[in-house]
């Protein structure tokens, strides 16, 4: 019997759905080990041991993998982004495309369906048009930095299982390089001035995040500074100084939080230059193009080049036609239903979030769409009003990475849509969802289509539709 502590040698057979290599004993025992990749040879460490299952970690590589490669980034491995940047992207997107298979199977008891290879992205590197970096007072130094002395001041990304601990970032491979200039221009402009970082120890310090919003499609560029409050001649000199250094800049917020979480979200702001927010645009699969008012708390699709690959999945599924009566549930700031507005006749886009709402509302005037209502409600209690459904004959769903409510799932079960779109970042909550959808037979799983927004991570996108049954 294996113990914890205990040093094996394995083989990786694959990757699990969180990027984590997947070995078997010959007593059937499943070990989850970091930092492995299937067709290694490894020697691990027993760190966590249970019934069914051990969690181990890596000790060394023996034999690696064929489908190993050097990581471009010198921080792989110790920041929390980019798992599975040391493994061929081709291998990348057949592993992706069995996390779907295998959620839809064995979470969703869905047999036999055909899951096409996921859609690739177009450009693996500097794809993220948002990036969020912490400043923290507690620099997690790495292998490399041991000589170095510990900084109470950095500015980056954090470190896996870590709250506090930052990894002082200098580059990164996911937005682009002018993102990470910024980056470096802001630490080094504020730690020359010895300004205070924000501490969840103390609940003092002034600096908090970073976040910066690039658009792909058009040359708009928003850096916003969230800060514990406001000091007017401290914000004057860095907007200044960095509109100077990089005049591509279209607009400087100063939001200011004072939440004792670390959240960056602020709760108010301060307009530093330009007009406090950007724009993108999306263009469709007929040529079409649409434009995004995105302000500091928008939600706003991360990758924009494969959110239009996206997009255009979800209308080839949905069938559109003229006629057509869209409901379209989690509508954010109003992408999918301002998208697809020209192809059908009504869409009615629902959203609990009042700001969203908002923003969907100024995204339709933009675009001057007039066949779209944006309402402001809790999901659950607008699906039980049949007024508010009725005339709707096909159903869009976009929910966060948690899912639905078993109590919307139930409701679901039970209506008519002649067709149920339900885009998800989470293949295993949608595959739970499903499962409940369609336990009444009411529907049926017609189409899937798994999307990469997200390269050299495990996380997945994943474009299902349901088409009611001919009995209904």
């Amino acid at each position: 019997m294996i113990k914890k502590g205990a040093e094996i040698e394995v083989d990786i057979l694959e990757l699990s759905s969180e990027g984590k290599g997947i070995s078997k004993l010959d007593d059937g025992l499943v070990i989850f080990s970091e930092k492995t990749l299937p067709g290694d040879k490894a020697l691990i460490r027993i760190s966590k041991k249970k019934s069914g299952y051990a969690e181990a970690t890596l000790l060394e590589i023996i034999n690696p993998s064929e489908f190993r490669i050097i990581p471009p980034c010198v921080y792989f491995g110790i920041c929390g982004g980019c798992k599975i940047q040391n493994y061929e992207y081709s291998k990348q997107i057949k592993y992706k495309t069995g996390v779907v298979r295998n959620a839809l199977e064995r979470i969703g008891g869905f047999k036999d369906l055909i899951v096409p290879e996921t859609t690739e992205c177009t450009e693996i590197f500097y794809y993220r048009n948002k990036m969020e970096f912490s400043f923290s007072d507690d620099e997690w130094l790495t292998e490399k930095d041991s000589d170095n002395v510990k900084q109470n001041f950095a500015l980056g990304l954090h470190v896996p299982k870590f709250h506090s601990k930052i990894v002082d970032i200098r580059k990164c491979f996911l937005q682009s390089e002018i993102s990470g200039e910024i980056l470096n221009f802001t630490r080094e402009f504020f730690k020359s001035r010895n300004v205070s970082v924000y501490s969840t120890k103390t609940q003092s310090g002034f600096l908090r995040f970073l976040i910066i919003r690039q658009s792909k499609n058009t040359s708009d560029l928003m850096v916003n500074l969230i800060t514990y409050e406001h000091d007017a001649s401290l914000m004057n000199e860095f907007s200044q100084d960095l509109k100077i250094k990089f005049p591509e800049i279209t607009t400087i917020i100063n939001s200011i939080s004072q939440r004792k979480a670390q959240v960056a979200v602020g709760e108010s702001e301060f307009i530093m230059h330009g007009p406090g927010f950007i724009k993108e645009d999306l263009k469709t699969g007929s040529g079409n193009s649409y434009t995004f008012k995105i302000s500091p708390q928008s939600f706003f699709q991360t990758n924009t080049l494969q959110a239009q690959k996206l997009f255009k999945v979800l209308v080839d599924f949905a069938e559109l036609k003229k006629e057509d009566n869209i409901l379209d549930l989690y509508c954010g700031t109003g992408s999918i239903s301002i998208m697809i507005s020209g192809l059908v006749q009504t869409v009615i886009g629902v959203e609990l979030v009042e700001d969203s709402i908002a923003d969907a509302r100024q995204n339709a005037q933009l675009n001057n769409v007039t066949n779209t209502e944006f309402i402001c409600s809790d999901i659950k209690n607008y699906l039980e009003n049949k007024n508010d459904i009725s005339g709707i004959n096909k159903l869009i769903l976009d929910p966060p990475r948690s899912g639905l409510h078993p109590s919307i799932c139930e409701i679901l079960s039970e209506t008519k849509f002649e067709k149920i779109l339900y885009v998800s970042c989470n293949p295993h909550t949608q595959a739970r969802d499903l499962k409940i959808i369609c336990s009444k037979n009411m529907y049926s799983i017609e189409k899937v289509q798994p999307v990469d927004m997200f390269p050299h991570t495990y996380h997945i996108e994943n474009v299902v539709s349901l088409k009611i049954m001919n009995d209904f």
